[in-house]
């Protein structure tokens, strides 16, 4: 009976759990990995506190930094933590293993799955967001047609219990994070080991649906075409933001030291329209 409860978890087919560990692992093979999208279009599962786990050893079994888990989970640096807080963890497509090999062992893989969300096809799903043919994803969840609906949870893959090795994360936050990285190099570049400047104050963000596709800001001082270092003490986290022009005079009070874009507002976690930041930049 046991041998066969094993086979239905290792397939995919047992009863639903969720992913929790016990006091020894973040993982084990009684758990099952529901991915969900997040707010920057990563896919992202989310882990429920047990006793004696900590969230540096839960970072780094997943392969993350503590200020990468904060990024995840805002609020989280500031709460105490409990058994069963749901912590966001996002999943990189290489720690998904989307096809049964004859060297994995059954036991040491937890099931993967997709949870349909309104809006999404088949196609986007198999194509775009794991990179799979369609006739596998249908074969695997024997489905006959195209037909999702809400909430329904698709057998994608599996990952395995020993947690995700950082080095399957090349960025922090994938698309977006690589976008990060390039413009961070900029302004390291670009500052050519000067100091540099420091501006505190307000940041303001227009209603701009065009901005939420890039990370940019208006500034005062910094040159045009130049890249910025915008920190959110409240979240603890930064980005960098290439300036594309002035803050109008005429718009902002003077208390107002930056104007990013909803993308860069987003990244760093703002909750109102306006909001303390920290500004960097080089001239």
């Amino acid at each position: 009976m046991r041998k066969l409860i094993l086979l239905l978890l290792w397939l995919g087919l047992g009863t639903a759990a969720t992913a929790t560990g016990d006091s020894l692992s973040y993982l084990t093979p009684k758990d099952t990995i529901f991915l969900s999208i997040g707010q920057f279009q990563e896919k992202y599962f989310t882990h429920y506190v047990e006793r004696k786990q900590t969230l540096f050893s839960l970072a780094k079994f997943y392969g993350m930094s503590l200020e990468e888990l904060y990024f995840y989970n805002p609020g989280l640096q500031q709460r105490v933590v409990k058994r069963g807080m749901p912590i966001h963890i996002p999943v990189p497509n290489r720690a998904i293993q989307r096809y049964w090999s004859s060297d994995m062992v059954p036991g040491e893989y937890v099931p993967v799955y997709y949870v349909v969300r309104k809006g999404d096809t088949m196609f986007r799903i198999a194509k775009r967001y794991f990179h799979m043919p369609i006739e596998e994803m249908l074969q695997r969840n024997q489905l006959f047609d195209h037909t999702l609906h809400r909430g329904q949870e698709l057998h994608v893959g599996w990952m395995s219990i020993e947690g995700i090795p950082d080095s399957l994360r090349q960025y922090k936050g994938g698309a977006l994070g690589k976008r990060n990285a390039e413009l961070r190099k900029t302004f390291q570049l670009s500052c050519g080991g000067q100091t540099p400047r420091l501006d505190k104050g307000a940041a303001a963000c227009p209603d701009d649906k065009n901005g939420k596709t890039d990370l940019y800001a208006l500034h005062r001082k910094a040159p045009l075409n130049s890249v910025v270092a915008i920190r959110n003490p409240m979240s603890r986290r930064t980005i960098y933001a290439k300036v594309i022009g002035r803050i109008p005079e005429t718009q902002y009070e003077n208390e107002i030291v930056v104007v990013v874009s909803p993308l860069a507002a987003q990244l760093l976690g703002a909750i109102d329209p306006s909001f303390f930041v920290e500004v960097k930049y080089c001239r």
